[in-house]
């Protein structure tokens, strides 16, 4: 199952612009597939992508078909974040800015 990254204050989901298997750009959800090269990897994917509280951000553990529901509610648009809903355990979409 896919490793993601999730904001421990905001439970929001960690997107950027990404490369795809056919070297184009997309917007999406940055994971990984293996929770041991997760863990090692995404403190320096995390400086990588500018961001200042590494500390805040969590790997979170996504089904294979969540994973796939994230990208298509992003809809290749950078304007759009995920949040994972705690209660519902379902993931939505917000236009409010990044917090990363």
């Amino acid at each position: 199952m896919p490793f993601v990254l999730k904001h421990d204050k905001t439970s929001q989901i960690f997107t950027c612009m990404l490369i795809n298997n056919y070297q184009l750009a997309y917007y999406g959800t940055k994971f990984w597939e293996d929770e041991d090269e997760a863990r090692s990897a995404y403190s320096d994917f995390l400086r990588s992508q500018a961001v200042n509280d590494i500390e805040r951000w969590q790997l979170f553990e996504l089904s294979d078909n969540e994973l796939k529901l994230c990208n298509v509610k992003l809809k290749n648009d950078p304007r759009l974040s995920l949040l994972w809903d705690e209660e519902t355990q379902k993931m939505s979409v917000s236009t409010s800015p990044s917090i990363s």
